[in-house]
């Protein structure tokens, strides 16, 4: 039987030119990363079936991250892509 929760993080091939993807416990939650900081989670399926996305948008503590829900991983990650390059063209 195989493992069933991989602690440490793995690496995948970015989807995007800036954000490298690292995916944690076999799958459960991928961490966006960029120049080594992370940006957002996806974790799920929920029990409702869908995914959460988690934006840290600041290391402060008394800011609260923003949370989105989408059908699946796929659209997460390619929301946090999106939004990603929206940032980028307006640097």
């Amino acid at each position: 039987m195989g493992n069933i929760l991989g602690f440490g993080p793995r690496q995948t091939p970015a989807a995007g030119a800036q954000i490298g993807w690292e995916m944690r416990y076999d799958g459960i939650l991928a961490v966006a990363m960029i120049d080594g900081v992370a940006i957002a989670g996806v974790s799920g399926p929920w029990p409702d079936g869908h995914y959460a996305l988690t934006w840290w948008a600041s290391r402060e503590a008394d800011e609260s991250p923003t949370l989105e829900f989408h059908a699946t991983m796929e659209l997460a990650r390619g929301r946090v892509e999106e939004v990603t390059a929206l940032y980028a063209r307006a640097a």
